[in-house]
């Protein structure tokens, strides 16, 4: 959560509390700039921000006024109905349809009424994430590394499908806490070791593995939305480009290449998944197996 979206949760739970009530002037950027200590950029990003999730009403030459609610809140929402539906949302439409304002709609509260529930968006998406990893189906532990790992890869694969946008919304370099990862983490994780590799490096090979998973997987939603858009699937988007392509490829320079283009070849990124981590744990297997006397 960057600086504009902890000022921004913070007036949110001002407006949810009733502390900022419906016809309100909101906080203007100078207010904000004078309370947290912030940039004039940071705070014009702070009411874009609410005015986004139609907290407020702004117009030029006018302060910001907290809007009214327009129905009242169900008695009986939880917060796992609140991240379900927004889960149904990014699966039918992508993770990018998840506003604030969108959800608000599919739950018929008033837009301000989401952050009883979730503070923000960034916390909202790893709510999200937290609760497609508890849906994982783990086998029961083998007793071999090699197919406690092919199977706990299938689960991870099998949620990406299920869900598109989780391999887009996964980070490998700033990673959500996420508790009902754990499980799987582990599952991994100590496969390696009891491949025989210590700790360091059966950490490197289980970042490799999820992070060649998550490479695939991202592919997913973006050719779902072109399909979608356009009613073109890959390989007839590939039909259309192929004589620009072959043009791009003389035979003379590139015959490789060439002579792939001449061979016709149907695009299944489930093809790409099976042959990436089988040609991965051979490599790995046949390492472990050298690190034995």
């Amino acid at each position: 959560m960057n600086r504009a979206e902890e000022i921004a949760a913070v007036l949110r739970d001002r407006i949810a509390s009733g502390r900022l009530r419906p016809g309100d002037r909101a906080p203007s950027t100078r207010a904000i700039v004078r309370d947290h200590g912030v940039a004039m950029g940071t705070a014009t990003r702070v009411l874009a921000l609410l005015q986004a999730d139609g907290l407020i009403e702004s117009a030029p030459g006018r302060c910001s006024i907290v809007s009214a609610p327009d129905r009242p809140r169900p008695a009986d929402l939880t917060a796992g109905d609140v991240v379900a539906r927004a889960i149904a949302i990014a699966d039918a439409e992508s993770l990018q349809a998840v506003s604030v304002r969108r959800l608000a709609t599919a739950l018929e509260i008033p837009t301000m009424a989401v952050y009883r529930y979730v503070r923000s968006t960034g916390e909202l998406q790893s709510a999200m994430l937290d609760a497609v990893y508890g849906e994982l189906d783990l086998p029961a532990r083998s007793g071999h590394w090699r197919t406690d790992i092919e199977l706990a890869l299938r689960a991870l694969w099998t949620a990406m499908l299920t869900h598109p946008w989780l391999a887009g919304a996964l980070s490998m370099t700033r990673p959500d806490v996420l508790p009902n990862a754990m499980p799987m983490s582990e599952r991994l994780v100590g496969a390696l070791m009891g491949a025989g590799l210590a700790e360091g490096a059966a950490f490197t090979e289980y970042l490799c593995l999820i992070t060649m998973v998550r490479g695939l997987g991202a592919t997913i939603e973006p050719e779902l939305a072109d399909r979608a858009e356009t009613g073109v699937t890959e390989d007839e988007w590939m039909d259309t480009r192929l004589e620009e392509l072959k043009a791009a490829a003389p035979p003379e320079r590139f015959p490789a290449m060439a002579a792939i283009m001449r061979t016709p070849y149907p695009y299944d990124v489930g093809v790409l998944y099976e042959n990436a981590v089988t040609r991965y744990l051979d490599g790995l297997a046949a390492s472990v197996s050298s690190l034995r006397p």
